[in-house]
């Protein structure tokens, strides 16, 4: 962690929940308005850089640095859909990173589905049947010397929207994919499909099977997963670079690329507080493959 010794002794982190408290995107302003926001902003304040690397995706957060103290005079009050829409929020993105972490495309995709005469009566009985096919694999897993399977499976539902029970299973290679499906003997409706990354990793198909806002969703995962690498700096951007991006956001991908050389900017946000006139700056980069470093140091 590259911490910043004199930072550190004038003032101690405050941890919040800074992706839900700078709630109003930059974008929806205009640029006067920004200008105007700029002159009453406390961009004095320091800036923690964390990265998260999950799989070949690396996301940056850029956030204020202040004493609970001061956090205390602009902590919002959460109502209860707040905090429940809050939970949810950060339990998908939770799941999006854990999926970047651990699958790649020589994973498997499977979609668990239930004929009318399977169909549990309950969603707790709809999940011991997942836990009852995932343990028929690692035992032919364990058959041919292989540990137990990383798995992540989310169960979709809405009784109210006629969406029948349904799981959606993601789960690393090594058993026959028609064995597999043979082990499944709920429904014919089986499918296994390899997983197919694009430049954002696996985000989109965390994001379908997460956040489509088709019924509900309850997502678990096996003990084996890795966990994304978090990181914090306190001394990556100064004060007046987090300026300029926020004046000129077409400086966010130059000022990234520069920085993290060995990633690639794909996108960024911007969002402001309207209490305390500060800023949360999120960046999305992907990891360059070992080819792409190779030609980069070649054109320096």
């Amino acid at each position: 962690m590259d911490i910043n010794k004199s930072t550190k002794k004038k003032i101690k982190e405050c941890s919040y929940d800074y992706e839900n408290f700078y709630d109003t995107p930059i974008p929806t302003l205009e640029d006067k308005e920004i200008e105007s926001l700029l002159k009453q902003s406390l961009i004095g304040h320091s800036y923690v850089a964390k990265t998260i690397k999950h799989g070949n995706q690396f996301d940056v957060e850029l956030y204020p640095l202040f004493s609970k103290q001061d956090f205390q005079k602009w902590k919002p009050k959460k109502t209860k859909k707040a905090q429940r829409n809050l939970n949810e929020k950060n339990a998908r993105k939770r799941l999006i990173r854990l999926i970047n972490e651990n699958f790649t495309n020589d994973d498997w995709a499977i979609h668990l589905t239930y004929s009318n005469q399977n169909r549990p009566p309950t969603i707790e009985k709809a999940e011991k049947e997942v836990y009852k096919y995932i343990r028929k694999i690692n035992y032919r897993r364990k058959k041919m010397g292989l540990p137990n399977a990383k798995w992540i499976y989310v169960t979709e539902y809405d009784p109210q929207k006629k969406i029948k029970v349904h799981h959606h299973l993601l789960m690393e290679k090594g058993v026959d994919r028609k064995v597999m499906k043979d082990l499944w003997t709920n429904g014919t409706r089986t499918e296994i499909k390899e997983l197919e990354p694009d430049e954002y990793g696996l985000t989109g198909l965390a994001n379908y099977i997460s956040k489509d806002p088709k019924g509900k969703k309850r997502w678990k995962s096996s003990k084996n997963l890795k966990k994304p690498v978090e990181r914090k700096s306190y001394t990556s951007f100064s004060k007046r670079k987090i300026r300029k991006m926020i004046e000129d956001d077409s400086l966010v991908s130059l000022y990234m690329n520069q920085h993290y050389k060995s990633k690639q900017y794909l996108d960024h946000e911007i969002r402001y507080n309207k209490v305390n006139h500060m800023y949360y700056i999120y960046v999305h980069m992907r990891v360059k493959e070992p080819n792409e470093r190779k030609n980069m140091r070649r054109n320096i």
